[in-house]
């Protein structure tokens, strides 16, 4: 559920509280600003949903709705002014001048609190995705700033649907439309009237949560979203463990189903002094989720940092391929593309020059039809996915579903161009 931020500007410390206590009662958060200086200087930083004005400040009060009007273009929030004045001509005056409501100083509190709700609801309604009804992106984005305005401890959650991309080329719209349908009843299921749940993409979701909380939340929507994952496929393709898009004799990168992938970090003010580096920090972290081919969560843990090695560079490639003339244009490509090669051309000694060579990709053709060399040597490969090679597989054999099922990163039918090899190559490296 997400709380509105109300401010209420008023010289009159009774009727601020009061006001103050009639809307905290509806679970929305309050703040009271005495002065116009202060009211400016925290309206830019808070971006608050509803403004509640008083006549008591030191300016004249149309004056001061046409300036917030102007000031709050980008933010649009509600604004009622509050007065003593029961004068139609006043009234008309404030509401010309960019003020949403009028309120009489007499009005009593049940019709006071409605009125409020009446206001935040119309200004929430187009705020929430009718899909999912998570918030909008501009409403999560107001909740990250917020969260770095203010002094409560949170954990914050980023989710994304991998491949749904994929599945939205192959299924269709009103397929895609019913994941994230499902994905927003299972993750509104698991949150409560405290927490928040918004839109940064169409199938990117943030979460704002109680700390104790995250973990729990994040093993629960992996578990979730698995267990519905085959309602959204065919019988082949969820037995297949990926999709198909083109026939036999096309290229192709293996695409997996789709799989939730969630990361987690605890907000600290030290760490962390406006939003955007809230989000950069969630988009490094969901990276390291990518090789996983189930739905998977990471939670970034406080650490001592120490001092820090050099960085291993990605650029090592291994060729099997018995063809000699093949291999010495593939060397001389990747040569000139810097990159580190190494050459087998036996599939007898292929495990010890890869096990001295530890390459990040790997190049492997069929083999022969009736042993399968190259089938082998990737499902071995694969064993361990956490250090696996990217495998580029080459084969005569135009049978894609096997290549593909036996972990081959990208299927590659011959006759080839070699360029379309080093392009792959470099894609998987960097």
């Amino acid at each position: 559920m997400y709380a509105a931020t109300v401010f209420i500007i008023s010289k009159r410390k009774e009727l601020s509280i009061k006001y103050k206590k009639l809307i905290e009662a509806l679970e929305q958060e309050v703040y009271v600003i005495p002065s116009l200086s202060e009211a400016l200087g925290l309206i830019q930083k808070i971006e608050p949903e509803l403004l509640i004005v008083s006549d008591t400040i030191e300016e004249d009060l149309p004056d001061f709705c046409a300036k917030m009007r102007a000031l709050t273009f980008n933010v649009r929030p509600v604004i009622i002014a509050v007065s003593k004045s029961s004068e139609v001509d006043d009234r008309l005056k404030i509401l010309e001048s960019g003020a949403d409501d009028f309120m009489d100083e007499a009005i009593s509190p049940k019709e006071f609190q409605a009125r409020i709700k009446a206001h935040l609801r119309r200004y929430l309604e187009n705020s929430f995705n009718p899909v999912t009804f998570f918030a909008q992106k501009s409403l999560t984005v107001r909740s990250l700033k917020k969260l770095v305005a203010g002094e409560k401890s949170a954990s914050v959650m980023f989710g994304k649907i991998s491949n749904i991309g994929i599945y939205r080329e192959i299924y269709g719209e009103i397929a895609y439309q019913k994941v994230l349908q499902t994905l927003g009843a299972i993750v509104n299921s698991a949150l409560n009237v405290q927490d928040f749940a918004g839109h940064f993409f169409d199938d990117e979701f943030i979460i704002i949560t109680n700390p104790q909380k995250a973990e729990k939340i994040a093993s629960f929507l992996t578990f979730a979203f698995d267990n519905v994952l085959n309602r959204f496929y065919n019988e082949r393709d969820f037995e297949n463990k990926f999709t198909l898009l083109s026939s036999d004799i096309k290229e192709e990168e293996r695409e997996t189903l789709m799989r939730l992938q969630i990361c987690v970090l605890e907000y600290n003010s030290e760490r962390f002094v406006n939003y955007e580096q809230i989000i950069n920090e969630l988009f490094e972290l969901i990276k390291l989720c990518r090789n996983d081919e189930k739905s998977s969560y990471i939670i970034d843990r406080p650490k001592l940092y120490g001092q820090v090695g050099e960085k291993r560079v990605k650029n090592k490639v291994m060729i099997m391929e018995q063809d000699d003339a093949l291999c010495l244009l593939l060397k001389t490509l990747c040569l000139l593309n810097n990159l580190e090669v190494q050459i087998c051309n036996n599939y007898k000694d292929f495990f010890v020059k890869y096990s001295d060579f530890l390459p990040d990709v790997v190049l492997i053709d069929y083999g022969s039809k009736q042993n399968k060399e190259g089938i082998e040597i990737s499902r071995k490969l694969k064993k361990d996915k956490q250090v696996a090679p990217k495998i580029i597989f080459s084969s005569c054999v135009h049978d894609k579903k096997e290549i593909l099922s036996a972990g081959a990163d990208f299927y590659l039918p011959k006759p080839y161009e070699a360029d379309v090899v080093i392009k792959k190559i470099i894609k998987f490296l960097y």
